[in-house]
């Protein structure tokens, strides 16, 4: 018997139609963006406001970087250490847990500060520029994995193991979309 989490994420998977993953580091992503906007803003304008925009969508990111990391983990548990995207995925997940501990120290930091009554500190600002930045590198890399390695997607990954296993098909071809089933919305795409 799955336990629920993994129950729960394969019957979103079962649903979307692909993992929730991709859906799910756009919270993170998005709200990372606004923390470090929101940041520099407060910089520029003196507005605790922005201050208190910041802290907040941090935390909104911090949430979401808890789905982001169980459905990512599950997504790297199905790809086989063997493919030369296993080695990109671990760098893209490494770098995720790094930059969520910078964010997470920077967020630390903030609610301590705000609880004083002071702004928030530039070290705290400095790491969480930082982990946004990191975090942008590393959704380059989650594109990389899919886009030109076709991690991720479906029939993809169901061509990649028939290959594997030396079941290959007619039509079995090229990396990223060149593997993509001509009869899908984005049809097979030649660079």
């Amino acid at each position: 018997m799955q336990d629920p989490i993994t129950l729960a994420v394969d019957k979103t998977e079962e649903l979307l139609g692909h993992s929730p993953h991709p859906a799910i580091v756009m919270v993170p992503l998005g709200a990372w963006t606004v923390s470090n906007i929101c940041d520099g803003f407060a910089l520029a304008t003196g507005e605790e406001s922005f201050d208190d925009a910041a802290r907040i969508s941090m935390g909104i990111g911090l949430i979401g970087a808890v789905g982001a990391a169980i459905t990512g983990l599950r997504d790297y548990s199905h790809i086989p250490k063997e493919r030369p995207s296993h080695q990109v995925a671990t760098t893209h997940g490494l770098g995720n847990a790094l930059a969520t501990s910078l964010m997470t120290a920077s967020y630390i930091m903030r609610v301590h500060d705000h609880d004083k009554g002071r702004r928030p500190s530039i070290a705290s600002r400095l790491l969480a520029l930082s982990g946004g930045g990191l975090s942008m590198y590393t959704a380059w890399l989650g594109g990389k994995l899919v886009e030109e390695m076709g991690e991720g997607v479906k029939p993809v990954q169901d061509r990649m193991m028939r290959q594997e296993q030396g079941l290959a098909v007619d039509g079995d071809h090229g990396l990223g979309r060149e593997r993509l089933d001509p009869g899908a919305p984005l049809g097979v795409h030649h660079a």
